[in-house]
């Protein structure tokens, strides 16, 4: 192979699986959002955090969820995928009211995040 062609495929491999996380980084993680009676729930896949290092905060229409971890290996790294961070901004389809109390909850690497809809209240019907 001719000498310049053979030194940038070698580099453009090279730096495929820091481009391929990075990628996965900015989709990662997987939400999906649903609404039930005037509430809200949004659920991420975060497998492989710890509580402590999950954060979540609502600015707007948006959900900013951060978290963060330390992967230790050993030996050659042959493949990884892996994010140590998450910084995920979540649109939401519908407006946060600021005063009400959101809950969310981090169990089995799971993030939930249950909130009210403003302006939306539900009518019992007798």
């Amino acid at each position: 192979m001719y000498g310049p062609l053979r030194f940038y495929t070698e580099e453009f491999v090279k730096n495929l699986g820091d481009r391929a996380r990075e990628v996965l980084t900015f989709m990662y993680p997987a939400v999906t959002i649903t609404e039930d009676s005037g509430e809200v729930t949004v659920e991420a896949d975060l497998p492989g955090f710890e509580k402590k290092d999950v954060k979540v905060r609502v600015e707007g229409n948006g959900l900013i969820i951060t978290a963060s971890r330390k992967i230790e290996t050993r030996g050659v790294v042959l493949m990884n995928q892996r994010p140590e961070k998450v910084n995920k901004l979540v649109k939401l389809p519908y407006d946060v009211d600021q005063d009400v109390e959101i809950s969310a909850k981090y169990a089995n690497g799971v993030l939930t995040v249950k909130f009210p809809v403003k302006g939306i209240r539900t009518v019992k019907v007798e």
